[in-house]
């Protein structure tokens, strides 16, 4: 017969080591913790000191003080206690700890009654389970694994096989904080290893701590709360486990808990888990399905490599590719023909820029294997796509179609959340909007319902971005929503210390006109420094040409062509072909900035040098034979220069270089025409009807026109209406914009129609020049 302790909601069982809860929850502590919680019992009218549990618990170990403060720590957690306000156990400093809780009478519980646990303990074991136990010998110890409990009312599938597995990230008991990479490296190499045996699906533990975050629980949690989340997301299983350190081992202390209830636990040790993390997913496929267990042993690797493996695989989600390098570097070198460690090595190559690399490890994975492993197949097929992405390749719709459909074969939920994201980026390239939108709502539908804080960011990030970063603009980017879904991402994001995605989304925060000038700013300042710290240079290109562009709409060009200059070097280097093409055509834009007359808006008049250089490079930029789209761009540009050199020279040179203007800006609108860009058509449209303005050619204007969807093809066809004494018209067509587009109209807009609907003939001051804003009024300042 023994005691049982009750206390408020709570009776605990020291014989069983089990705590239940009059709300039905039923917890098998650790051992350790247990006697922790026993002892504290025992002596509840006084101050236990450290030294005193060290001595009656902790006899043996190099690591007493560390495994008493983190049983302490599980202790409160599975009590719901807080070492702040605490309602159980008490810290004194100095001193030790003491049991405060009100204890009452309770029963004893009798050896000859099994417990739940105990009956589903005398089950039989499985042959393949005990195959699967013994691998590795001596090394391989499974303490237990038992059927801890389930209610009467449980439903268990003929099979017993699970299908689904939510991997927890791993709580570090070693008391070492170099050891941190255990939490999310380690997990990741048994999810990545349970994912490739058997066809099982599992949540990463990056997702699943994501999930815990956006379901608002602590880390580390309780089983009641890990089985809400198991039935929210509707997984069978998670794996919560700790490791901490024994006898020169690592020790795996492990539960399987189902959300139907039953709880499996155990312990596994090894010397290194890394280096048998395969061993290791071979046991736990055996409790979690038994029917399917693996009948042949695993090889273990290297252990220096398997936790550098590790080790880097945290680094590049958290700091980055220039920390993950190193550790993927050390595995690879220790473990030539881990191809694992090859793909993670050529995804952190990639975002450093060093692309030869990169494709020189791709070829060093032999065919066979990637034919044996379809998620690595996937994984090195998204690499190569991404690459042809980035140099602009005439291949890389090919490659990233395939690498969907093998995405889309392995069922896992990143891959194909990937896959349809890069699809997506080509088809905002490629002014696909429809497309980009379609490929934008299939990733995003795979994850709207998930509380996994990781994949709500991704998918707000990347619902919200591209904001808007070149002149034309997307019909359907609501900037507005974008703006509360880049918000929320970069929330989510700083939660989950992602410093990668935390600079992306400071970039697409930086591209979204709705946030204040102010804080676009700041975060495009961060959005580059991130990058520089990061060493991921094709990123800080992106960065740099947009930084450019931003000075641009603030018509600094001095200061935009030094971020051009520094993108077009990097381009460079990197032999990234569209970003290079892209910073030589705005570095021309940058010069034009500087040459057209700007002195209305209080700045610098005209200098015509700038203006002839703009012109010389646009010319050369267009004689390297660019996209139809930089071409149409590239004329736009120049005649936007003659039509500002034809106000100010002599009557022949004038005609002459408006007649040039013309058939640039021609050129440039029929471009944007076929490629169906609607902006850019409402630029080149109004910038020819302001020449025919300026050359009273009112006729032409008014077929040129087109239905007014900008604020100065509106003002411009409104003066023709006048000029040609139809003061009636004009005013009907500022009235008509006004209704249809009433955030684009300005004060200046309604003391001109003001003058319309007077009707006098007077001479009116000139209308705006038509390059003074380079994206109507989402720059406007205040």
């Amino acid at each position: 017969m023994t005691r049982q302790y009750r206390f408020d909601a709570f009776t605990f069982d020291p014989e069983r080591g089990s705590l239940h809860s009059d709300q039905g929850e039923h917890t098998v502590l650790r051992h350790k913790v247990a006697n922790l919680l026993h002892y504290l019992l025992q002596h509840a009218d006084r101050v236990v000191s450290k030294e005193e549990l060290l001595a009656e618990l902790w006899t043996h170990g190099d690591y007493r003080e560390n495994a008493l403060t983190q049983s302490i720590r599980e202790l409160r957690l599975a009590l719901g206690d807080n070492a702040q306000s605490p309602r159980y156990i008490r810290t004194f400093n100095q001193r030790g700890y003491q049991f405060i809780g009100r204890l009452t009478a309770a029963g004893t519980s009798s050896d000859s009654e099994p417990s739940p646990g105990q009956s589903m303990a005398r089950q039989k074991w499985h042959p393949a389970l005990l195959r699967t136990l013994v691998l590795g010998g001596a090394l391989a110890l499974l303490v237990s694994a038992l059927m801890l409990w389930r209610p009467a009312s449980t439903q268990i599938s003929p099979s017993g096989s699970t299908s689904s597995l939510l991997v927890l990230p791993f709580i570090n008991a070693t008391g070492e904080s170099q050891m941190t990479w255990l939490e999310l490296g380690l997990a990741d190499m048994i999810a990545i290893d349970l994912k490739r045996q058997q066809k099982l699906s599992v949540t990463p533990p990056a997702q699943a701590q994501s999930l815990l975050l956006g379901s608002g629980l602590p880390w580390p949690t309780l089983p009641v709360h890990i089985r809400t989340l198991l039935n929210d997301q509707q997984q069978d299983a998670a794996l919560f486990a700790s490791v901490r350190l024994h006898n020169q081992q690592q020790v795996l202390d492990f539960q399987l808990i189902y959300r139907d209830g039953r709880i499996q636990q155990g312990a596994i040790s090894y010397p290194s888990l890394p280096a048998e993390s395969l061993a290791i997913s071979q046991q736990l496929l055996a409790l979690l399905r038994p029917q399917h267990a693996e009948k042949h042993p695993a090889a273990a690797t290297d252990p220096i490599a398997a936790q550098a493996l590790a080790q880097g695989m945290q680094a590049l989600r958290q700091q980055g590719a220039v920390r993950a390098r190193p550790y993927f570097q050390a595995s690879l070198t220790i473990e030539p023909d881990s191809h694992w460690a090859r793909a993670w090595l050529i995804r952190a190559l990639l975002n450093l820029g060093e692309w030869q690399q990169a494709e020189q490890q791709l070829a060093a994975i032999p065919a066979s294997e990637l034919d044996n492993d379809l998620s690595l197949k996937t994984f090195a097929l998204h690499s190569r796509a991404q690459l042809a992405l980035w140099r602009g390749d005439n291949n890389s719709s090919l490659l990233a179609d395939q690498a969907l459909n093998l995405a889309q074969q392995t069922s896992d939920p990143e891959l194909i959340t990937q896959s349809l994201q890069l699809k997506a980026q080509q088809a905002w390239d490629a002014m696909d909007w429809q497309e980009h939108q379609r490929l934008l709502q299939q990733a995003s539908l795979r994850t709207e319902q998930s509380a996994d804080i990781q994949l709500r960011a991704d998918q707000l990030f990347y619902l919200g971005n591209p904001s808007n970063s070149g002149l034309e603009k997307s019909p359907l980017n609501d900037l507005d929503s974008n703006r509360l879904r880049l918000e929320k991402a970069l929330n989510f994001y700083r939660q989950l210390n992602n410093q990668p995605q935390i600079a992306a989304t400071e970039l697409a925060i930086a591209q979204n006109y709705r946030f204040p000038l102010h804080e676009r700013s700041t975060a495009l300042a961060a959005a580059i420094a991130a990058y520089r710290t990061l060493k991921q240079p094709y990123d800080l290109a992106q960065a740099l040409i947009y930084g450019g562009f931003f000075q641009l709409q603030l018509h600094r060009g001095d200061l935009a062509q030094d971020y051009f200059r520094e993108a077009a070097g990097i381009a460079r280097q990197l032999g990234a072909t569209p970003l290079i093409s892209l910073s030589e055509l705005y570095l021309g834009f940058a010069s034009l900035d500087q040459g057209l007359d700007q002195s209305s808006l209080g700045r610098h008049g005209q200098n015509s040098e700038y203006l002839h250089k703009a012109l010389q490079q646009f010319q050369s930029f267009i004689d390297t034979a660019p996209s139809k789209l930089y071409l149409a761009h590239a004329r736009f540009f120049r005649g936007w220069a003659l039509a500002d050199l034809a106000r100010s020279a002599p009557e022949k040179q004038r005609s002459r270089y408006f007649a040039q203007a013309l058939d640039e800006l021609q050129q440039a609108q029929t471009h944007y025409q076929t490629l169906q860009m609607p902006t850019s058509i409402g630029y080149s449209n109004y910038s020819i009807l302001w020449i025919y303005l300026q050359q009273q050619q009112y006729d032409k204007a008014l077929l040129a026109a087109r239905s007014p969807d900008t604020r100065l093809q509106a003002r411009y066809l409104a003066r023709v209406h006048y000029e040609q004494q139809r003061p009636e018209q004009a005013q009907q067509v500022l009235e008509e914009f006004r209704k249809r587009w009433p955030q684009l109209w300005q004060e200046d807009d309604t003391q001109r129609l003001r003058l319309y609907q007077q009707g006098d003939y007077q001479l009116l001051p000139p209308e705006p020049l038509p390059h003074l804003v380079y994206c109507e009024s989402d720059w406007l300042e205040g």
